[in-house]
């Protein structure tokens, strides 16, 4: 879920630079900042000093949002495809940050950010946490599903997601590449 924070920061952006939303400057860096710490920290599960930069960073965010007044910092199209994966497949889901670490790393995807989309999914492979749909029980089809219905999880939250309005096939087509971009 911290990593998550890196996309959420940059659909919100996004949204400040294409829609005109307001965007809080301060509760924006204190968002990256965290997730950047936790994704470039070498240290794992066991790793008290890893522990700790992972507690602050989800502190931080918490603080962030209190200052945005928002969910924003740390909420952008990876947490619409958690919520899309809840309400899709209440009985199949898989953990909330499983499911955000998953979106956050497939938005980057999205935006063309390949070499940090690469780098988040290599850091949760290196925590044993999934990077791909299949690895949490769900299908390609399935995930595309999911992708193609999170942005009605958040009415009036523009994310990557709702810039690009891929069809089902881009969207697939997208995944795909997302794949062996990650694979590789």
């Amino acid at each position: 879920d911290a990593l998550s924070n890196i996309s959420a920061v940059a659909d919100w952006e996004l949204a400040h630079e294409v829609k005109g939303e307001d965007i809080d400057g301060l509760a924006a860096a204190m968002a990256r900042q965290a997730g950047e710490a936790v994704l470039r920290h070498p240290g794992g599960i066991g790793d008290d000093s890893f522990l700790q930069v992972l507690a602050e960073g989800l502190v931080i965010t918490g603080i962030s949002m209190s200052v945005a007044g928002d969910s924003r910092p740390a909420s952008g199209a990876c947490h619409e495809i958690n919520h899309a994966f809840d309400l899709l497949f209440p009985q199949r889901a898989a953990s909330h940050g499983e499911q955000c670490g998953l979106g956050a790393a497939f938005a980057m995807h999205l935006r063309g950010a390949r070499e940090e989309s690469v780098q988040m999914a290599r850091t949760l492979r290196s925590h044993g946490l999934p990077v791909l749909a299949e690895e949490i029980g769900f299908t390609a089809d399935e995930f595309v599903s999911v992708v193609e219905f999170a942005p009605q999880t958040r009415p009036g939250r523009y994310t990557i997601l709702e810039h690009l309005n891929l069809s089902v096939d881009g969207i697939r087509d997208a995944y795909a590449e997302y794949v062996k971009a990650v694979e590789a």
